[in-house]
């Protein structure tokens, strides 16, 4: 007798404990799959290379060679020249900027951050007019629908002049958009994420590099400062 009702008591504890169990696996799973999902998204919007994460975009991993300088451009160095079509077909060189500073905007058609710069350099534009150079270069080897494709097998569409002009048509862009479909220029100024700007003296030399975004007013300190020194 005793052992039929120790029999019973272990036949009904273990009723009350398969609900239990089935009752918290279902969440366990959905947590899990959340961790998944989540985790690595969080992880790649961070931003290996040390700059602002919140304002820049990192280079593609395949798309970071070894800069053509010796060493890293640095503020007081004279800036590399070049000579790039813009989107009209026009030719614009560094050595033809001369007698006034002038802002190097280096740039992704992908990129969000200078799609968001965009507008704000087209507004310094027009509040210096001709007393500063405005120019941005093309320093991706990727077209403006680059990341959207999910697959790793899908090449990636290569840039083209009209990328540049979907920017340029898009984000109500005024000033010069450069063309530089083998990123020469972007590797002889070490660009490793977007945008990064370089602003010159209007003798060429380096006085700010800005890695990431930067407000309106950042733009105007350094420009009003190369100007009141002139």
């Amino acid at each position: 007798m005793a052992r039929a009702k120790r029999k019973r008591r272990n036949t009904q504890n273990r009723r009350s404990v398969g609900p239990v169990w089935r009752k918290w696996i279902i969440p366990a799973v959905i947590a899990l799959f959340v961790i998944v999902l989540v985790v690595p998204t969080v992880l790649t919007g961070l931003n290996p290379l040390g700059s602002p994460a919140e304002s820049s975009s990192a280079a593609p991993a395949e798309d970071q060679g070894q800069s053509q300088q010796p060493t890293a451009l640095e503020v007081g160095s004279t800036a590399p020249g070049f000579s790039l079509e813009d989107t009209e077909g026009e030719t614009i060189s560094l050595e033809s900027l001369q007698g006034k500073p002038v802002v190097i905007a280096f740039f992704a058609p992908w990129c969000p951050h200078c799609q968001d710069e965009a507008p704000r350099l087209t507004q310094i534009h027009a509040e210096y007019g001709d007393r500063v150079h405005i120019v941005s270069i093309s320093a991706t080897p990727y077209g403006k629908d680059y990341g959207q494709s999910r697959s790793r097998i899908t090449q990636e569409p290569r840039i083209t002049i009209d990328d540049l002009k979907w920017f340029q048509e898009e984000f109500g862009v005024t000033y010069p958009l450069l063309f530089d479909p083998e990123v020469a220029v972007g590797e002889v100024y070490n660009i490793r994420s977007f945008p990064t700007t370089y602003i010159l003296d209007s003798d060429h030399r380096i006085v700010e590099i800005f890695v990431g975004g930067r407000p309106v007013a950042e733009f105007q300190r350094v420009l009003d400062g190369i100007l009141g020194n002139q």
